[in-house]
């Protein structure tokens, strides 16, 4: 324990770090879901086009409806920018949690043990937020909505012999008219899959994304622990034999996110897609999760010393 002294103290301090930071991620977050989904409400299709104000001569409801989107979306924007400032402090925090054990332990006996716990803790600080919170965003909408409204099907003929509708009134509705807005996070995505009965589905999501990494890390930390013992050596077989599905949890959200992500419902529709924080949150947590399997190899390999077997 003592070798592994500043790693312990450090750990602790990133644990209490990355719970207030998350906390204060996740907050800004769901104030900017709050925000659009308050958006996307007041401006739907019902709201706009059903509204009898709406087509008073003279009255500014569409207007004040506009003003209010166009204050709303600033402050969603800036809860937004809130979000990712405060992850990027987390990106720091962790970054140098991580290289301020990198020179603690540099030349150690016990260094890429502790280089690995390291790497595993590190993916960690992110896994919280890469499951919770929002994934991506999508949304259907039209912009400044034009269309005629015929009052009279009166037709009569002129002196030119053209035949002409009269009492036909042309309606603009000015910003955006919503049909569709959605904000998930893959746990959410998960809900929604295993409630709508893609039980399959929502176990391959459950499996590939939470369930195999955790395994993995689980693992990984059992073998730092004692890299000497036989047992290690079994569970680190294991391990490697599952290299092969190593990215499997990144193909599996890539695909959900392609399948939530839409292009184009029906002509004149705008349709929108963009991943949120959420994807950069659990893309860190498996991309720092997948090195430290080559810290675990190399800490094996240092174990061969004292082992009763070896590593080939």
């Amino acid at each position: 324990m003592k070798k592994f002294k500043y790693l312990i103290v450090s750990t602790v301090v990133l644990v209490v770090g990355v719970i207030f930071l998350s906390i204060f991620i996740k907050g800004k977050l769901n104030d900017y879901k709050d925000k659009q989904t308050h958006i996307s409400e007041q401006l739907n299709f019902e709201e706009r086009l059903l509204n009898g104000w709406e087509w008073v001569p003279l009255t500014n409801v569409g207007d004040e409806m506009v003003k209010t989107w166009q204050e709303l979306e600033v402050k969603a924007k800036a809860d937004y920018n809130g979000a990712l400032f405060y992850g990027l402090l987390l990106l720091v925090f962790v970054a140098i949690y991580g290289l301020s054990n990198v020179i603690v332990y540099k030349g150690a006996e016990v260094n890429y043990r502790a280089y690995g716990f390291v790497s595993i803790f590190a993916s960690l600080s992110f896994l919280y937020l890469g499951l919770s919170a929002p994934l991506l965003e999508i949304m259907a909408y039209s912009e400044d909505l034009t269309f005629e409204v015929p009052v009279s099907d009166y037709t009569g003929v002129d002196i030119l012999g053209f035949d002409m509708r009269i009492f036909d009134i042309e309606r603009t509705v000015d910003g955006r008219t919503y049909y569709f807005y959605q904000n998930k996070s893959i746990l959410q995505l998960i809900s929604i899959l295993y409630t709508g009965g893609n039980f399959l589905v929502a176990l391959i999501l459950i499996g590939f994304s939470i369930v195999f990494p955790a395994f993995k890390l689980f693992l990984s930390l059992r073998i730092l622990a004692a890299p000497h013992k036989k047992r290690s050596l079994k569970r680190y077989r294991v391990i490697r034999s599952l290299g092969k599905w190593s990215m499997a949890d990144v193909f599996v959200s890539a695909i959900f996110l392609a399948i939530f992500a839409f292009s184009n419902m029906e002509v004149g529709i705008d349709t929108g897609a963009s991943t949120l924080a959420g994807t950069y949150f659990f893309m860190l947590f498996v991309t720092i999760s997948i090195s430290s399997g080559a810290y675990l190899k190399k800490a094996m390999k240092q174990a061969q010393d004292v082992a009763e077997w070896t590593l080939e």
